[in-house]
C-alpha cells in the first residue's frame, strides 16, 4: 500500500517538476492569457474561445504554485490577471463568458459559475500577489451580482437572462469564493453571500433523507422534473464535504452530519470497482454514467484527507497517478475515462490544473 509520505514526494516532484514548467511553457499565450487546451505532445491547440473560468482557475492555479514554493508562478498569475482585466470585464462589473483565441471580445454573457471563478481567482491574487486591485473589483463583482442577479426564490440566477434548470453548482462555487475572501480579508458582502449558498444547501440541495446532493432544480428550486433531478455526482459531494467543514472552521454553523451523511453515499454509491469516483449515479438508484472525469478524483483526494482517511487518500493518489496521469509527455492529463476505463479526450483542458492544485496542496499540506 502507497503511504501518504510516499503519496506526496510524488505530488512534489510531478507538480513543480513536470506540471507547472510544461503549463508555464506552453499553456501560457503571448498576451499572458492562458490557452484552452493542449494536445497530448504538448503543444496549444489554437483557435479555440477562452473561457473566463478558465483564464481565472489558471490565475489561482499559478498562484498556488507561488505560495507552494514554484517561484515563476507568481509573474505568471499576474500576466494572467492583468490579462483577463483587460478582456473579460464587462462595464456592468461582472465578467463575460468566452474571448477570442487573441483575447478580444466573444460572447458577452453572463454565467455565475464565471463570476464565482474570477472571484476566487482575485482572492488568490490578493493573497499570494498582493495585488491592490483585487479587493475592489472582487466588491464591484458582488455588488453586481446582488443588483444584476438576485432571484426572488433565492440564491442567484445562473445566467444572464435566467435559464432552467437551476443548478447548486455555481452557488457551491461562489461559496468557495467567499470563502477564501472571508479567510483573507474579511468583509459583510462575503459573509452574506457565503450564507445564501449554504441556506440554499439546507433547504434545496441536500435530500436530508438519504444523503444524496442534488444537481438541477426548478425555478423555486424543487427537484427538476425528468432525468435532470435524478443525477447526483459523486464528485460534487465531496466537493461540498471539504466546503462545510470550511464554513465551519468559519464560524458560519455546524454541519458535520449533512457532511458526513454526503460523504457516506458518495463512498457508497458513487465509486467504482477500483474506488474511482463515477460521473454520476441516481438519486433514486443505481449507475447513471459510471465514467470518471479526473476533477472527481482530486475532490476526493482532499475529502479522504480531511476526515482522516490517508490510506484512501493515499491510494486514489496512486492510482490517479498510474492512470490520469500517465501520459506520455509528463505534466499533461487524461481528464476522462468511460465505464469500461477507456480514455475518451482528443486534447487535455487547462481547466482540470485548478483541482489538481486543490488537492495535492491538501496532499502536500497534511502531516505523514
Amino acid at each position: 500500500m502507497t503511504s501518504l509520505s510516499a503519496s506526496q514526494d510524488r505530488v512534489r516532484a510531478w507538480l513543480f517538476d513536470q506540471a507547472l514548467p510544461l503549463w508555464a511553457a506552453r499553456g501560457v499565450a503571448a498576451d499572458g492569457g492562458f490557452h484552452e487546451a493542449l494536445d497530448f505532445d504538448g503543444r496549444p491547440v489554437p483557435n479555440l474561445p477562452r473561457r473566463t473560468r478558465v483564464q481565472a482557475r489558471q490565475i489561482y492555479a499559478f498562484a498556488q504554485g507561488s505560495a507552494l514554493g514554484w517561484a515563476p508562478g507568481a509573474a505568471i498569475a499576474q500576466a494572467g490577471l492583468d490579462r483577463m482585466i483587460a478582456a473579460c470585464r464587462r462595464d456592468d462589473g461582472l465578467w463575460r463568458l468566452t474571448t477570442e483565441a487573441d483575447g478580444a471580445p466573444l460572447d458577452d454573457g453572463v454565467d455565475l459559475y464565471d463570476q464565482a471563478f474570477v472571484l476566487f481567482a482575485l482572492a488568490a491574487a490578493h493573497r499570494v500577489l498582493g495585488d491592490v486591485r483585487a479587493a475592489p473589483l472582487a466588491a464591484r463583482t458582488v455588488q453586481s451580482i446582488r443588483e444584476r442577479m438576485t432571484s426572488a426564490h433565492g440564491g442567484w440566477d445562473e445566467a444572464i437572462p435566467p435559464a432552467l434548470p437551476r443548478r447548486q453548482n455555481p452557488h457551491m462555487h461562489l461559496l468557495e469564493a467567499m470563502l477564501a475572501w472571508r479567510d483573507i480579508a474579511p468583509a459583510p458582502a462575503w459573509d452574506a453571500m457565503a450564507a445564501e449558498s449554504l441556506s440554499l444547501f439546507d433547504r434545496a440541495f441536500l435530500d436530508a433523507g438519504n444523503g444524496v446532493l442534488g444537481e438541477y432544480f426548478t425555478e423555486d428550486w424543487a427537484v427538476a422534473p425528468g432525468e435532470p433531478g435524478r443525477v447526483a455526482e459523486p464528485g460534487h459531494h465531496m466537493e461540498w464535504v471539504w466546503l462545510l467543514d470550511r464554513a465551519r472552521a468559519a464560524g458560519m454553523g455546524e454541519r458535520d452530519g449533512p457532511a458526513r451523511a454526503l460523504y457516506a453515499t458518495a463512498i457508497e454509491r458513487g465509486l467504482d470497482a477500483q474506488g474511482f469516483a463515477i460521473r454520476e449515479f441516481a438519486r433514486d438508484g443505481g449507475v447513471i454514467d459510471g465514467g470518471r472525469r479526473l476533477w472527481a478524483q482530486t475532490e476526493a483526494v482532499r475529502t479522504h484527507l480531511l476526515l482522516g482517511r490517508a490510506d484512501r487518500a493515499a491510494a486514489l493518489t496512486q492510482a490517479v497517478f498510474d492512470t490520469h496521469l500517465a501520459t506520455d509527455v509528463p505534466g499533461l492529463w487524461m481528464d476522462s475515462y468511460d465505464a469500461d476505463d477507456r480514455p475518451m479526450d482528443a486534447r487535455v483542458p487547462a481547466s482540470t490544473l485548478y483541482h489538481l492544485m486543490t488537492a495535492f496542496t491538501a496532499v502536500l499540506e497534511s502531516e505523514t
